[in-house]
């Protein structure tokens, strides 16, 4: 099986040179991943070229077209009329077979975040499209394989970034998460603000320079709409693939925290797999926050799902075991989490078994290279049905499916983790100590309070306590 099985994306190219090139690129740097390189028999018009692309794709799987600069005029016609599963790209060499192989793999990873990258603005809707060639292109954006985008949902988040840019914003706004805690922010097809993130301290900080947005765009009801055959596709491809190893696995295990990602791998896993088979784990720390565990609590009710709990005492190692509160250089609470995970996957499992999880390309640059299929041992695999989406297909997916999202999402929240999760930006932190009802609940929390001090001695603490809001300052006498 292991050899002979698909995983949701292959290349296209026009020869069968080019084709040698783009396998050898994909053994070097890409050993583990099952993609099938086609060629288009060397066609170079763009009626022949369209021909040979219909008889190879089929709608439950992504396509990257690589082409050359030499077949630069009919890529980008091909780039208006493709459907949305088919990314195309081009190299910027005459040949794609004259790329060295570090620039070609370079080349493929831009190809492939096309699909988590892909945003165009529906005039019909008065919202984004997060699909390709779906609408008018976004100004000032561009394909990076660093980058991801999220919508920031909820009348919560919204608040908090116009507390931070301090003017008027749009409902539910595109960022573009770049690099070193930059993201652009959208409200049209116009950039409208920068928004920077610093991962220390508490304040972060924005540049507005655009108020052309009208106000009333971008709401749930217009995304749902202008996204739904987007989606559509996007949860076709990551069905088909999850079952083609319905066979195979007897126990298929979801590790579920709460978070976006791993609840929409649960969706999914729910709807490609008989119940029976499907075991959901959940990891709790002793630090989580309260909506998180509600939050599991109310959706696996409506799911109709039985939660396996594990404990992973980060909270007891801080009270009774007195370890230091975690950092990035020491973050033992992820190893006893990790350790907690494994012990119910080893409690759960029976025969073969299939672990299904949110892992995105967009996380880090490990993940990006990381196989959509990991073989642990011959009675074990994990699998990544989200590969290939951006946070905001994640976000959207779970709204069009009937749920809600986490509320602390709709707080403001990017990421979820524990309270006293050494992850936690500025932002986080900004929302924790703002929004009152936040505050007020998780300051009854010794932990939490001590979190906060201990992220008060870090750099930057001074403008925190400068622009700080909240009398947290009387917490510590």
């Amino acid at each position: 099986m292991w050899g002979c099985i698909r995983y949701m994306l292959d290349v296209i190219v026009r020869s069968l040179r080019d084709a040698d090139a783009v396998k050898a690129m994909l053994k070097t740097f890409y050993p583990d991943w099952e993609v099938r390189v086609y060629t288009l028999h060397g066609v170079r018009k763009y009626d022949e070229m369209v021909d040979e692309i219909n008889s190879l794709v089929e709608n439950d799987h992504f396509y990257i077209l690589m082409l050359g600069r030499q077949d630069q005029g009919v890529a980008l016609k091909l780039d208006k009329s493709l459907p949305p599963n088919i990314a195309v790209h081009i190299v910027p060499r005459s040949k794609i077979r004259n790329t060295r192989i570090e620039h070609l793999a370079y080349e493929f990873s831009i190809a492939k975040s096309k699909f988590r990258l892909a945003v165009n603005w529906s005039s019909r809707y008065n919202s984004f499209v997060f699909g390709l060639r779906q609408g008018v292109v976004l100004e000032d954006y561009e394909f990076n394989p660093a980058y991801d985008v999220f919508l920031g949902i909820g009348e919560g988040f919204r608040k908090i970034l116009e507390k931070i840019l301090r003017v008027n914003i749009c409902n539910n706004p595109l960022l573009v998460r770049k690099f070193s805690g930059e993201h652009d922010i959208y409200c049209g097809v116009k950039k409208i603000a920068k928004l920077s993130i610093p991962d220390e301290g508490f304040k972060p900080s924005g540049k507005y320079f655009n108020r052309e947005f009208d106000p009333g765009t971008n709401r749930i009801e217009n995304l749902l709409k202008a996204n739904n055959e987007i989606l559509k596709m996007y949860e076709e491809i990551s069905l088909s693939f999850l079952k083609k190893y319905s066979d195979w696995a007897d126990t298929i295990i979801i590790p579920w925290s709460g978070g976006k990602d791993s609840t929409a791998s649960l969706l999914l896993a729910l709807k490609a797999f008989p119940r029976d088979k499907i075991k959901v784990l959940f990891s709790d720390t002793g630090t989580e926050f309260p909506w998180t565990i509600g939050y599991v609590e109310e959706l696996a009710d409506k799911l109709g799902i039985e939660i396996y709990r594990v404990y992973a005492g980060v909270d007891k190692g801080l009270l009774k075991e007195k370890l230091p509160m975690p950092t990035h250089d020491n973050r033992w609470c992820t190893a006893r989490k990790i350790a907690s995970i494994t012990k119910g996957i080893a409690r759960l499992s029976e025969g073969k078994t299939l672990i299904v999880t949110g892992d995105r390309d967009a996380e880090s640059k490990r993940r990006s290279i990381r196989s959509p299929v990991r073989r642990v041992d011959s009675e074990t695999m994990i699998v990544s049905p989200l590969k290939f989406w951006s946070a905001a297909h994640v976000q959207l997916y779970i709204l069009w499916s009937g749920y809600r999202l986490n509320p602390l999402y709709e707080m403001g929240f990017y990421r979820i983790g524990c309270y006293i999760c050494p992850a936690l930006r500025s932002w986080e932190l900004y929302i924790m100590t703002n929004d009152p009802l936040i505050s007020t609940t998780l300051n009854k929390y010794e932990l939490y309070r001590k979190f906060l001090k201990h992220r008060l001695k870090m750099k930057h603490h001074e403008a925190f306590i400068e622009d700080f809001s909240c009398d947290i300052l009387s917490i510590y006498g």
